[in-house]
Order: structure tokens, then C-alpha cells, then sequence
């Protein structure tokens, strides 16, 4: 991400979390946060996982109420990345042998999954 996808990222959740403080328990409709930013869903989900709680109410229409339940008490700190826990781990849990059953069953417990990079094809 280049630093410019980067302010204006931040800039939107910050108008996001702005938005949802003040509507308070009326909550932000979708069609309101669209308006911020057209992937406003990728921010609120990034809100999710800074600890943000934020519920959301389907309403008539294909329109959905988001509704600021509470904010992280911490700062955020960004996760380690899931390859680096995977490898610490096989090399530590597995002695850097894991079979396709036990990759399976591990990527299944830790929530982790595998995706294609953009691009590939392979």
C-alpha cells in the first residue's frame, strides 16, 4: 500500500468512527458511510480488528444500521503476519515437518486461510 492508499485509508476510518460516535445508538446507515468511502466495509472491518465493536442491524431495502457499541481500550497493535506464526510453528510444534492433515487441521484452528496473491494464476 503507497502512502497516499494509506492517509486516505486512515482518514476514512477516522470519519467512520467520527460518523458512528456521534449518530451514538441511532447508528450509521450504509448508505450514509458510502458517502465517506465506497469501501467503507473494508474499513469497518478494519475497525473489527483494531477492537472496535460495532453492531450491525439489517433494515429494509438492502440498507444496514452500524451501531458503535465500544472502542478498544488499548491501542492497536498490528497482529504478527499469519505466515510468520505458521512457519514459528511448524518448526517448533511440528520439528519442520507437518503433513497436508495436520496443515489442514491447523490452519482450521487458528482461523488462517490460503488465498492466491493478485495476479496468479497458477
Amino acid at each position: 500500500m503507497n502512502k497516499e492508499t494509506k492517509e486516505r485509508t486512515e482518514t476514512q476510518r477516522d470519519k467512520i468512527v467520527t460518523a458512528l460516535r456521534r449518530a451514538g445508538d441511532s447508528g450509521v446507515t450504509n448508505v450514509e458511510l458510502n458517502k465517506i468511502a465506497l469501501r467503507y466495509n473494508a474499513r469497518i472491518q478494519e475497525l473489527y480488528v483494531r477492537g472496535y465493536k460495532i453492531h450491525s442491524e439489517e433494515l429494509d431495502g438492502g440498507v444496514t444500521k452500524y451501531i458503535l457499541i465500544s472502542e478498544p481500550a488499548e491501542p492497536f497493535k498490528k497482529p504478527d503476519k499469519a505466515v510468520d506464526i505458521l512457519i514459528e510453528d511448524i518448526e517448533s510444534k511440528y520439528n519442520g515437518n507437518i503433513s497436508a492433515r495436520e496443515l489442514n487441521e491447523y490452519l482450521d484452528t487458528k482461523g488462517f486461510t490460503v488465498r492466491r496473491k493478485i495476479g496468479s494464476y497458477c
